[in-house]
């Protein structure tokens, strides 16, 4: 058996996210036949990676169909052209029949011009997320750890403290009571501090300013989150020095 030197290690994030180069990966390849640590390390994060690429997919956005035909049904529309009779009359009325026609159209266009920045806000917020979580999972000294939440499901905490940066994500985690919200918390020598409310149930939550914190617990807090723990952790995790 060879002794891998301890930067072989640290290629278990990297490998996980296919971001080695060939020699890279045939090195650590021939490593990870041999570290059952490195093997468990690589199976977490791949699997976790995977949990984030399902929970971070961006869907349509919603309702876009329904409010731009809500906004055109309050329009008053322009009425059927004339007949030949009615022409004189409608040569009168055309421009206020034309206001009316350009109004319609600035509704519609403003309609989509709203819904369209929102959308683009919404993805350039979940793409800056995105690179939260892969900063955190591409990690050298990336490092995952997995337990059970004690309301059902699992949670699986991946930290690095190069990037001093964790990400949670859950899976089976029943969505809160009502009025109620899970709330994350970073535990170690003083007072659990706040880490961030998670109001999707799947996650991921990225919690930033990890520190010299030990463990990270969840817990079932009022909607609008607390400045200290009011329940028993359903969940706790001991972070990887």
């Amino acid at each position: 058996m060879t002794h891998a030197s301890p930067a072989v290690h640290a290629l278990a994030g990297a490998y996980a996210l296919d971001g080695l180069s060939e020699t890279e990966r045939r090195q650590f390849e021939d490593h990870l036949g041999e570290c059952d640590e490195c093997a468990q390390e690589v199976r977490g994060l791949r699997e976790t990676a995977a949990r984030l690429g399902v929970a971070a997919a961006v869907p349509a956005p919603a309702g876009l169909r329904a409010r731009v035909l809500a906004d055109v049904a309050r329009t008053r529309q322009t009425p059927p052209y004339p007949e030949a009779g009615a022409r004189f009359r409608m040569g009168r009325s055309a421009p206020r029949l034309l206001a009316v026609a350009a109004a319609a159209c600035l509704v519609i266009a403003v309609a989509f011009g709203v819904v369209a920045q929102r959308a683009d806000q919404r993805a350039d917020r979940l793409q800056a997320s995105r690179d939260r979580v892969h900063s955190v999972l591409s990690a050298p000294d990336a490092r995952a750890v997995t337990g059970p939440v004690g309301t059902g499901g699992q949670g699986t905490v991946v930290v690095s403290r190069q990037r001093n940066r964790a990400v949670v994500v859950m899976a089976g985690l029943p969505s809160a009571p009502t009025a109620r919200t899970y709330e994350l918390w970073l535990m170690g020598a003083g007072a659990p501090r706040p880490a961030g409310l998670m109001r999707r149930a799947s996650g991921p939550v990225v919690l930033e300013d990890v520190g010299a914190a030990t463990q990270v617990g969840l817990t079932i807090e009022p909607a609008a989150g607390s400045r200290a723990p009011t329940t028993p952790p359903i969940f706790a995790a001991a972070l990887p020095g």
